[in-house]
């Protein structure tokens, strides 16, 4: 028999620490609690998470509910609710740029001499590497012109000269690798070119200073 719910009370009996449930004036079958998704929590459970509950009509016609025996009560099995647990987010949102790699320098860069630079007849270039953050111990900065190493200058590691380069166009690159030998940062290549005087300028400047001797065609 089915009537409409009028009336849904929920109390704790202070004694026991049941939880009763009361109904007035209805009368729902089990079967229709449980496939409502109502879950009645009780101090205990079955092995499997099932929850025994009681249920009785008292004299004037109120169905109840507890997680006790009563006198003359109907015991009910109902099953666990269900849960979901979500995937965990990934981290970051994955639209901004990758920041540098553990152990990589930010930046660096060959800032001395600038790109498409020339000289006149100069006794060494000056060459200087830029870095951020600065280079740190164990750490060392490589720097070549044309394939060729070229020697630091000082204490910091920075600073480099190109000593007495021939006429013509060069190319410097610039490396930070770490203790391990392994590069941590590559610079961008710079282009400087170097002038020189000719042979048959005899009171020119540094004449003759890195080109090679002119044979006679005698």
């Amino acid at each position: 028999m089915r009537t409409a719910l009028h009336r849904y009370v929920v109390s704790r009996a202070a004694s026991s620490g049941a939880l009763v449930l009361a109904l007035g004036l209805c009368a729902l079958p089990a079967g229709l609690l449980i496939g409502a998704g109502v879950t009645l929590a009780a101090d205990s459970g079955g092995a499997d998470g099932s929850v025994t509950t009681y249920r009785w009509v008292d004299a004037q016609g109120v169905v109840h509910y507890s997680d006790t025996p009563q006198p003359g009560a109907q015991k009910v099995e109902i099953a666990p609710a269900q849960t979901f647990q979500s995937a965990p987010a990934p981290a970051g949102d994955g639209n901004g740029p990758p920041g540098p790699a553990p152990g990589a320098y930010a930046d660096c860069a060959i800032v001395q001499p600038q790109s498409q630079q020339s000289f006149y007849a100069p006794d060494s270039v000056p060459v200087t590497v830029q870095l951020a953050p600065q280079l740190r111990p164990g750490d060392r900065v490589r720097v070549s012109v044309d394939g060729q190493p070229v020697t630091a200058t000082d204490d910091s590691g920075t600073n480099f000269q190109v000593d007495s380069p021939y006429r013509g166009q060069h190319t410097l690159t610039a490396t930070v690798v770490d203790p391990a030998g392994m590069t941590v940062c590559t610079a961008k290549p710079v282009i400087f070119y170097v002038q020189r005087p000719s042979l048959l300028l005899p009171h020119a400047p540094a004449n003759g200073h890195g080109v090679a001797p002119i044979a006679s065609g005698r």
